[in-house]
């Protein structure tokens, strides 16, 4: 059986203002292709199928075309929600839609969902879901968790897994390695202090992970435990990041082999550095004038109207900044401000910012009663 992988399709997202759709439907199409090369069986969709929760028209159709193609191709689609999409939209039709092969999990339901295919006469058990949070397990549940991990932990100790079969679980976590989280960029980010981490090892019992929620492709922990990563590069942060699409093959003896499938963008995103000057007379370096840039200008002089000049040459540039003596010397400026701060305990930075709110200076009294509030937050 071949098993393609995928997450993070975030349709209808829209990067600086600048809508993907036409970028989103290029990737699908070409991983309908590979579908049809590669002569896929299942494809797994792990999460964050839209980057709303209220999808635009534009992205339902999308994915209405999308699962169709796939349909008529006879693959079987397991697709379940992320943090990004709505529960209740993207379950719209789930029991219909069987019938066509697509199984939707888009919201828990007091176990985890799942699918058995047959195989040559050998199972594979597909466990599907969706995002879920600490409290509403608890609330569905009637049992009271407090972090990501505990929650996790119970969930898997009612799964029954049968060590005889292939046993792979849907996910749309934020997984981790102990303490070290996977690598991030900035089109996604993790909660304040970890507390949304979990440990891959508590999936020890699967042969295959497949997450969503984190764009890079990578594994974790393991080498069976992986983030598919988004389709496209959503952010600047991710130019150096390829996007893959990851095919697993089941032998009949359970062993599991992988290939990665470069994924290419209509557009890619880049960066690069130059005077405007030689941006205009096509002294540096081009490449595809239809890509998504960030140009970053050296010029010394201030330009009048830079993101006109510079669309003549990129029409779909998405950032300009500036890289030159003044611009440095704010940023040094900045710095220094920021390490001025950081010499300063609490108690100096709030009464400077009682004296800026009141215009006047903060009394012993209240001075007194701030000590104790910052000695009892410390405690």
């Amino acid at each position: 059986m071949k098993i393609l992988h995928l997450g993070d399709l975030h349709l209808g997202k829209r990067v600086n203002e600048i809508s993907m759709i036409e970028d989103q439907k290029f990737i699908l199409d070409q991983i309908v292709t590979l579908v049809k090369e590669e002569k896929i069986d299942v494809i797994l969709l792990c999460g964050d199928i839209y980057d709303k929760a209220i999808p635009t028209i534009e992205a339902i159709h999308l994915l209405d075309e999308f699962l169709e193609e796939l349909s008529d191709l006879k693959v079987k689609v397991l697709m379940i929600s992320g943090n990004h999409d709505s529960s209740e939209r993207l379950s719209f039709g789930r029991n219909l839609f069987k019938r066509s092969n697509l199984y939707i999990a888009s919201q828990f339901n007091q176990e985890i969902e799942k699918i058995t295919i047959k195989e040559d006469g050998y199972n594979i058990n597909f466990y599907m879901l969706p995002f879920v949070k600490p409290a509403y397990i608890n609330h569905v549940l009637k049992i009271q968790t407090e972090t990501y991990e505990e929650c996790f932990k119970h969930l898997m100790e009612q799964v029954k897994i049968n060590e005889d079969e292939t046993n792979i679980l849907l996910a749309h976590q934020f997984v981790t390695v102990g303490k070290n989280s996977p690598e991030l960029s900035d089109s996604e980010t993790s909660s304040l202090g970890g507390i949304d981490n979990i440990d891959y090892r508590l999936f020890d019992a699967f042969d295959y992970v497949a997450l969503g929620h984190i764009h890079k492709p990578q594994a974790m922990g393991r080498e069976m435990v992986r983030y598919a990563g988004s389709i496209l590069k959503y952010s600047f942060s991710e130019i150096h990041k390829d996007k893959q699409a990851t095919i697993l093959t089941i032998s009949k003896n359970k062993q599991i082999s992988l290939s990665h499938h470069l994924l290419k963008p209509l557009r890619d995103m880049r960066e690069m550095e130059c005077s405007l000057e030689s941006l205009l007379k096509r002294k540096c370096e081009i490449g595809n004038e239809e890509d998504y840039m960030h140009v970053i200008l050296t010029d010394e002089e201030q330009i009048l109207d830079a993101i006109g000049k510079v669309r003549t040459v990129y029409p779909n540039v998405m950032q300009i900044s500036f890289k030159n003596r003044r611009h440095m010397m704010q940023y040094e400026t900045i710095q220094m401000k920021e390490n001025q701060i950081a010499d300063q305990n609490p108690m100096e930075l709030f009464e400077q910012f009682y004296k800026m709110q009141n215009h006047i200076d903060l009394d012993e009294k209240r001075a007194q009663m701030a000590i104790s509030i910052f000695e009892e937050v410390i405690r």
